[in-house]
């Protein structure tokens, strides 16, 4: 018996292997190169059945500097993507967008965006963006033709057209931002206009039988006037169907909600796409594909089974392992290294102007060999210090060098301080992390030390050729602060592994994330939670946006008091209880309460290496050198261990 992933489909005259998509996803800073043809084929040979290229269809009012762009020189890269896909039987579609408008940067024609109407620009709401006049919509209409046209000559099998999610087609098609009186505005036929002529471009070009998709969003999930619910989105997508279209591909919410479009850690739940494409797909006699966390693929396969989709579109697990299809269809599910929703290494970093990477997969982005590990011409003996992210990824990858490795681990469990990370009710996904490590190391014999602290007496008998240490941060207590070693005072990320008692009135101390996470979790146990931090915002260390908009909404509903602004001066009490004094705004009170967490970062343990560097030479990763997130300590772990060859 094989997944119902595995499965052949068709889309109009398109032949799909099986229901694995590979989306859409704005990673490349800049336009194409031929690192940008190794991405994409690497997915495709990874076992997807269709994989989208996300392609800007107009340079006539927005820069396109930042965005694939079809130019002569393009072409001839995304014909290699085209051809190169073909032979691992895997389609190729372009999503072609027309643009951004009032979500995106100033128009290269105004100072302001350009959209459907004089709507405020998201990035300054006392500003109007510029409506694009008749002739203007005919102008970018005829990019969009010749960006088709481009498509068409590289081999594409279909189109895409980028409707949803908030971006310059949803903007015509939803009241809240288009109050034209025109054609293009009023009743959602007018209000549609302009989606219609981009399908009449579509197979006017590739033919009434060229497969044309739509991704579009049919209900935004938000409270207000103007923003389209889910009657209207069902009448929208009998609309589009009518139109023309050959699938629907179903997106969620807009960059009001952002945190729907590329769901974080913190979002365990089935996303509201499936939500919405399970009405969709009761509503229309066409496929209908959507996404959500499909990473993960017993949600995949669930959706499936369940009637809300007939395609499952997969990004981040496929940034994270581009093998993940071809392991679903050899019945080796197991062993996917999984997509952590951090949104730091793609999203994050797109948006901070860099190449998208993965937290999980440093060579996402370096498809094309420029950054991989080689196999060692010596073998050396290496021991790696630390069962953290770093530590773990440190001996996989040198095992997989070809280096003699050994992993120590001071306490009974693998996963370092990222282990607490998994910890809250919103995050438990983040265990097949864990799971990973365990099983990679298992897999390939990598001896694990577990209750083993490194000492310089018992390295130097090992006679290690390198160190890698990973031995992560320490959480930070301060000396000056009376009370913490009173009874009732842990550190939070004991109180988060369930190795504490919790009383029912709890103090948190620090509001980072680790402290949030934990005051949200003590809350959903029914606790009465306070949560205190001297910044003068909590959350005091701010993460990727769509991350720091879910966790204000949990903040929001939750019980918990957050006081920012708030300094700890002292904790006093016995077995029984404590109070907690704090300052606030100059002036001193106090919190009664059964128990006092901490959460008040880490140190670096660098300084601990000093004495190992006798031994053999050391590298230092991950929080050993700084505190900061997965991310980096699983770079730094392959720049470790490629530095060694």
């Amino acid at each position: 018996m094989s997944s119902v992933l595995a499965e052949p489909i068709r889309i109009g005259r398109m032949e799909l292997k099986n229901r694995m998509v590979m989306a859409p996803m704005g990673v490349t800073v800049g336009n194409m190169d031929a690192s940008t043809v190794d991405y994409f084929v690497e997915r495709a040979r990874g076992g997807a059945a269709l994989i989208f290229c996300n392609v800007k269809g107009s340079d006539s009012f927005e820069s396109v500097d930042h965005s694939i762009f079809f130019t002569e020189e393009t072409e001839e890269l995304f014909r290699r993507i085209v051809e190169r896909s073909h032979s691992c039987g895997c389609m190729v579609g372009a999503q072609i967008m027309p643009g951004d408008g009032r979500i995106g940067g100033p128009s290269t024609r105004y100072k302001v965006p350009v959209s459907a109407s004089p709507c405020s620009w998201m990035h300054a709401p006392k500003l109007k963006c510029h409506q694009l006049s008749l002739e203007e919509i005919a102008l970018m209409e005829a990019d969009y033709r010749r960006s088709v046209q481009a498509a068409l000559r590289c081999g594409a099998d279909c189109v895409e057209i980028h409707a949803y999610g908030g971006y310059l087609t949803d903007q015509f098609l939803t009241r809240r931002w288009n109050t034209r009186t025109d054609g293009y505005g009023g009743s959602l036929e007018n209000r549609a206009r302009f989606l219609k002529e981009l399908i009449q471009i579509c197979k006017e070009e590739g033919g009434t039988d060229f497969p044309v998709i739509v991704k579009f969003t049919p209900d935004h999930y938000m409270e207000g006037e103007g923003y389209r619910h889910m009657e209207e989105g069902l009448a929208l997508a009998r609309l589009i169907v009518s139109y023309g279209a050959d699938a629907l591909h179903v997106d969620a919410g807009c960059h009001e909600n952002w945190f729907h479009a590329m769901p974080p850690a913190g979002m365990q739940m089935t996303t509201l796409q499936s939500r919405s494409a399970k009405i969709i797909k009761a509503a229309v006699d066409v496929p209908v594909l959507t996404h959500g966390r499909f990473g993960n693929v017993a949600k995949a396969e669930a959706a499936i089974t369940n009637g809300v989709c007939d395609l499952a579109v997969i990004g981040r697990g496929l940034l994270a392992d581009p093998q993940l299809p071809n392991k679903v269809l050899s019945g080796r599910p197991e062993t996917i290294r999984p997509c952590i929703s951090c949104n730091e290494g793609c999203i994050g970093r797109v948006y901070a102007g860099q190449q998208a990477s993965c937290a999980m997969n440093p060579r996402c982005g370096h498809e094309d060999g420029s950054r991989d590990i080689p196999k060692a011409s010596r073998p050396k003996r290496i021991l790696v210090v630390g069962g953290g992210p770093g530590g773990c990824m440190a001996a996989i990858y040198a095992h997989d060098a070809g280096h003699q490795v050994e992993l120590w681990e001071k306490t009974g469990r693998l996963g370092g301080n990222a282990r607490y990370a998994c910890k809250p009710f919103f995050k438990r996904d983040m265990h097949s992390m864990l799971r990973f490590f365990e099983r990679e190391l298992s897999l390939r014999g990598i001896p694990v030390r577990y209750y083993r602290e490194a000492e310089p007496e018992q390295a130097a008998a090992f006679a290690p050729d390198h160190i890698i240490w990973a031995a992560g941060g320490r959480p930070v207590l301060p000396a000056s602060i009376p009370g913490l070693a009173l009874p009732n005072v842990y550190p939070a990320t004991q109180a988060l592994d369930d190795l504490c008692d919790v009383g029912d009135r709890v103090v948190v101390v620090g509001g980072g994330l680790v402290g949030v996470e934990c005051a949200l979790q003590m809350d959903m146990w029914g606790k009465q939670v306070s949560c205190i931090d001297m910044a003068k915002t909590i959350p005091s260390e701010p993460g990727f946006k769509m991350n720091d908009m879910l966790m204000k909404q949990y903040m929001d509903k939750s019980g918990v008091c957050f006081m920012p602004g708030t300094r700890l001066k002292k904790v006093e009490g016995d077995a029984l209880g404590c109070r907690v004094t704090v300052e606030s705004k100059g002036q001193e009170h106090t919190l009664d309460c059964d128990t006092v967490l901490l959460a008040l970062g880490f140190l670096p343990t660098a300084d601990q290496a000093e004495p190992f560097k006798a031994i053999a030479p050391v590298s230092i990763i991950g929080d050993s050198q700084n505190p900061r997130k997965i991310l980096f300590a699983v770079e730094e772990a392959y720049e470790a261990v490629r530095a060694l060859s």
